[in-house]
């Protein structure tokens, strides 16, 4: 076997499944999809091609650094989305035709996955998580991995079906949630949000109007509307932040250690929306070791999903995770608060 470099840039990437593995911490990556660098594959003895991997008798390389060049390629949509290119923000074009809009655009891109995601895969790809795995040999598995329940309030609706529809749900299972408010875009209901945090629930920041423009402000005024929209929630104590529509930049993530604890706003397969070919191929929180943690993402607006047949979806859910040993509850601010090991 050909000896690799202690650190391999990640360069071109090939789709493999992997078909055996070395060890009982690979265990749970048999039969899934991985992107690995072609150099790689090459190094290990891989026929040029091959779209399966046994790793069976295969000692790991000796590499630094690949599983966090694998997180951080495709973790940011530096190129601004049409959204925030119009002159006035977006937000202003009525609902059903946004959501009309993005239907059509959705079937056009529906039979075109190997384009817009070649890496991350969708709807799941967890190759950093594989190669953190394999080069460095760590025990896997957990008792329960943890499920974060979170909630985008884009409108004062939102927030009303939060309370009303969506909180009790939860509240039946013993789990509580984590709901990111647009902070300057709207009037916020202070007395609904006192009541979702005195039940148990958080609350963070989302954007700032949710036009999607602030990651690509010039750093003052992007960290003046950080800022003042930590400011408008300041009561309920928000540790964490997420973007609109998920758009992020390395600018956006550096300014905000200044005013958050932690940022969820990098998916793991981030789909065709904002941008295609954007996520970070991983499952566990980058600064915290963790074995994997599964977080629901859901709008409480009506025409998404504060309506009776998908709040009834909802309430299967939580009802699935509850009767489920390796599954636990777990809000935002603790998964960024403790070391999973």
């Amino acid at each position: 076997m050909r000896e690799t470099p202690s650190r391999m840039a990640v360069g071109d990437l090939r789709r493999v499944r992997i078909t055996g593995v070395s060890s009982p911490q690979l265990a749970w990556a048999l039969g899934r999809e991985i992107s690995l660098p072609a150099s790689l594959l090459a190094s290990i003895g891989a026929p040029a091609g091959a779209s399966e991997l046994d790793l069976r008798g295969v000692e790991p390389p000796h590499l630094n650094g690949l599983a966090d060049d694998l997180r951080v390629r495709a973790a940011f949509t530096d190129r601004t989305p049409h959204s925030a290119r119009i002159p006035f923000t977006y937000q202003y074009v009525p609902p059903r035709v946004r959501s009309f809009i993005a239907r059509q655009i959705g079937r056009r891109l529906r039979t075109r996955a190997g384009q817009w995601a070649r890496f991350p895969s969708w709807p799941l790809d967890l190759s950093a998580d594989f190669v953190a795995d394999w080069l460095s040999g760590a025990a896997g598995g957990v008792d329960a991995v943890p499920v974060l329940l979170t909630h985008d309030i884009d409108s004062a609706g939102g927030l009303r079906n939060l309370v009303e529809l969506f909180l009790p749900l939860e509240e039946a299972v013993g789990a509580r949630s984590t709901s990111y408010v647009v902070p300057r875009a709207w009037k916020l209901d202070h007395g609904l949000l006192r009541e979702a945090v005195a039940r148990g629930h958080e609350i963070g920041v989302h954007g700032y109007d949710h036009s999607n423009r602030t990651p690509f402000l010039d750093r003052a005024e992007r960290r003046r509307r950080l800022a003042s929209g930590r400011a408008a929630l300041e009561a309920y104590s928000p540790a964490g932040y997420r973007a609109p529509s998920l758009v992020r930049t390395s600018g956006l993530l550096a300014d905000l250690a200044d005013y958050f604890e932690y940022d969820s706003s990098i998916p793991t397969s981030g789909g065709p929306f904002p941008t295609p070919n954007n996520g970070c191929a991983t499952a566990r929180p980058f600064r915290t070791a963790a074995r994997g943690v599964a977080v629901l993402l859901t709008h409480c607006e009506r025409r998404f999903s504060g309506n009776p047949p998908m709040l009834s979806a909802y309430r299967e859910f939580l009802e699935f995770v509850t009767a489920t040993p390796q599954l636990t509850w777990i809000l935002a601010s603790r998964v960024a608060r403790t070391a999973w090991t």
